[in-house]
């Protein structure tokens, strides 16, 4: 019995059909192309093969006749390139450049593998993204988020119009583009883009040019999208948790790669030791069959990781950016720092924000997407102009703004190498009377982006307390159990957090060591900034080390590293009060923020607020420090940020969370919503957590 070849490299299905021992299988390949708009009139000899031994059984003799079409049937759209896309917008390669694994998708720098060799090995077994897929993934995912997205610029066009006049809902129901977004409006998708309960708060001696502003704000992060699974059995989390298990899964897809290529390699090579006329692979051949749909496999999950991780990006920078920008812009009214800005000009400016987020259940997917939002303010840089310089880029106007007309965001560069140029338009008295001269002429600001994160709450404390009783049971069977295999494997065990049956903020997965990782990242840049803003050398006389030699910790962050290397397995606010003092210090601007950016968010400013009263005041005393701070959460602005978040004005704390708090966050029992868990004593659900 005879079959005809089949696909050599055709997936493993119903469409292969088993050999019986009584069936012998003879195949014969040849090219088409040769015999394209051929008259036929000669026959053509194809050699057949006995598909095990290799001996030639004969040959098929064929008239053939191949034509194509003189005018196409229905006329093919123009195939769209693929650079200039969100991926390379947002700033992510997509990690198949240097193999050059077909086909291309979202590349937009020229393929240029590290092997050409290798290259071409997988070059020969074509592409490794079934058409099923793609077609799924173009209509279903990507279809639906552009429309999204196209729907989104069309209402936020709409927003820029519109009469403050003619609003009737309070703003805690508001879930339309407004200049405000309440918390409340966390999981609304439309509003991705724009961060939420974003404030000002500052407080001022005016007598005596005293001076203290921050930026309040919740977690710029993609709560509308949320935090499961991005595939069947792939990873869960926010950006940064998901963007390391892309990089693992490009280099398991890389592996992969070669096992294929090895594989076919020995194929030939033991098949053309029987036959020199083996020259492609039969389709039953099982193994090498799986580890081609394996490469399939690895590379669809790889390419929808990364359009996930490119959307997760676009919403967490479009917050970072606005929170971002207001700082900056605030900083610049500050008079106290006027001497800062040529330095802000020569070695940018310092971005410290302070989280109040634990690292369980999905505020650890909050503090993921926060980190890389956040870190993507590096590739920023901020010019100032007149509103009457024509912009280079498209320019969109500012709407009730008494001094800011309009800003543009330009873009250079491709995949990871982006960079970002915004130019925010002002108006021309404002700018040559109040504008100092070091940020004009066309002068251009980089930001230097920071990220220090601290739990404060009962999740938290739970994390702590479920780690130490952990390494304690560990140290217990070390010191029993010897040498001896206990069958458990500690290490696999996920922490859990406590459920306090909030439905946003289940029992999930925690990793109090991210809180660790972090704040050390932040240092190891504040150092470096300080270095370059107040060289140890200059004062000591001593000669610099070398780029590549790290730097030695800046006297100016002593207390802060301390803090930060004693800190593992503890609630250690002091983390957040000394980057700040420090931040402060090297004038920059400071951003504080949690979920929701009211509860936590109220006690850590009003602590800093009073802290800063002390300080002016000269009259420096904890004891006074806490009590205006509790003056500033009762008769302050912060019961009013929380009436205008979700209509009621308490912080959404209950008794039993206070306890695990810091004690100098913790609240006037008169400002608690409620003694059950999210304020529900208020029904209705008025009050969030």
């Amino acid at each position: 019995k005879t079959s005809a070849s089949a696909d050599p490299f055709g997936s493993i299905g119903s469409g292969t059909q088993a050999v019986t021992a009584e069936e012998e299988v003879w195949q014969g390949t040849f090219a088409l192309e040769p015999y394209l708009n051929h008259s036929g009139d000669q026959p053509v000899q194809i050699p057949v093969y006995h598909t095990v031994t290799g001996k030639q059984m004969g040959a098929l003799v064929l008239q053939i006749q191949l034509a194509m079409p003189s005018t196409p049937t229905k006329q093919l759209p123009t195939p769209t390139t693929t650079s200039g896309g969100l991926l390379s917008l947002v700033g992510l390669d997509t990690l198949m450049e240097t193999s050059g694994t077909l086909p291309v998708l979202d590349y937009d720098t020229p393929i240029s593998p590290s092997d050409p060799r290798r290259h071409q090995q997988l070059k020969t077994m074509g592409n490794f993204i079934t058409h099923q897929y793609l077609q799924q993934h173009v209509s279903q995912i990507r279809s639906h988020d552009l429309a999204k997205l196209m729907d989104r610029v069309e209402k936020y066009q709409m927003a820029l119009s519109y009469n403050p006049q003619t609003v009737i809902s309070p703003p805690h129901q508001d879930k339309t583009p407004k200049p405000f977004r309440p918390s409340s409006s966390r999981s609304t998708e439309l509003l991705g883009g724009i961060g939420f309960n974003v404030h000002v708060a500052s407080l001022a001696f005016t007598q005596e040019r005293g001076y203290f502003h921050n930026i309040t704000c919740g977690a710029p992060a993609d709560h509308a999208r949320g935090f499961d699974a991005v595939f069947p059995g792939g990873p869960s989390g926010g950006l940064r948790r998901l963007e390391q298990s892309r990089v693992v899964l490009a280099q398991q897809l890389h592996e992969s790669q070669n096992a294929l290529i090895q594989a076919v390699g020995q194929f030939f090579v033991s098949s053309r030791q029987l036959s020199a006329n083996v020259n492609h692979i039969p389709a039953r051949n099982q193994h090498i069959s799986q580890l081609r749909w394996k490469v399939y496999e690895m590379t669809q999950n790889l390419h929808t990781l990364t359009w996930q991780c490119a959307m997760r990006r676009h919403n967490c920078f479009s917050q970072a950016l606005g929170i971002a920008v207001s700082t900056y812009l605030t900083s610049i009214s500050d008079y106290s720092k006027i001497h800062w800005h040529d330095l802000w000009v020569k070695h940018g400016f310092l971005i410290t924000f302070e989280g109040l987020l634990s690292a369980a259940g999905k505020e650890l997917g909050m503090i993921e997407d926060a980190s890389v939002g956040i870190s993507m303010l590096r590739m920023v840089t901020v010019k100032l102009v007149p509103s009457d310089t024509v912009a280079t880029g498209n320019k969109v106007d500012i709407a009730y703004s008494q001094h800011l007309k309009w800003l543009s965001l330009e873009t250079t560069g491709v995949g990871s190498a982006t960079e970002y140029l915004l130019t925010i338009g002002i108006d021309p008295e404002f700018y040559n009377s109040r504008l100092s001269v070091p940020l004009k002429n066309d002068a251009r600001v980089r930001f230097r982006p920071l990220l220090y994160q601290v739990g404060v709450d009962i999740h938290q404390a739970a994390v702590h307390t479920q780690r130490k009783v952990k390494n304690q049971v560990q140290q217990q069977l070390a010191n029993t159990a010897g040498s001896i295999n206990t069958g458990y494997n500690t290490a696999q065990q996920p922490t859990q957090s406590l459920n306090d049956d909030d439905d946003d903020d289940e029992t999930g997965a925690a990793d109090p060591d991210v809180l660790v990782a972090l704040n050390y990242e932040a240092l190891r840049k504040m150092n470096a900034y300080a270095h370059s803003i107040s060289p140890i050398a200059a004062a000591t006389g001593q000669v610099q080390p070398p780029p590549q030699q790290q730097l030695q910790v800046h006297p100016v962050l002593t207390q802060l590293y301390n803090h930060i290397m004693q800190s593992s397995g503890k609630m250690n606010h002091g983390i957040l009060d000394e980057a700040a003092a420090v931040a402060q210090k090297l004038g920059g601007g400071s951003v504080v923020f949690c979920k929701s950016g009211k509860d936590r968010t109220g006690m850590q400013i009003t602590y800093k607020e009073a802290q800063y009263i002390r300080r002016y005041l000269k009259d420096y005393n904890p004891s006074r420090v806490y009590e205006d701070a509790n003056m500033l959460r009762v008769y302050g602005t912060r019961l009013p940020v929380c009436q205008k978040n979700v209509g009621q004005a308490k912080y959404a704390f209950n008794t039993l969370q206070v306890r695990f708090m810091p004690d100098m966050l913790k609240p006037p029992i008169v400002t608690l919503a409620g003694f059950l868990k999210g304020g529900a004593v208020f029904k209705g659900g008025a009050i969030e957590s």
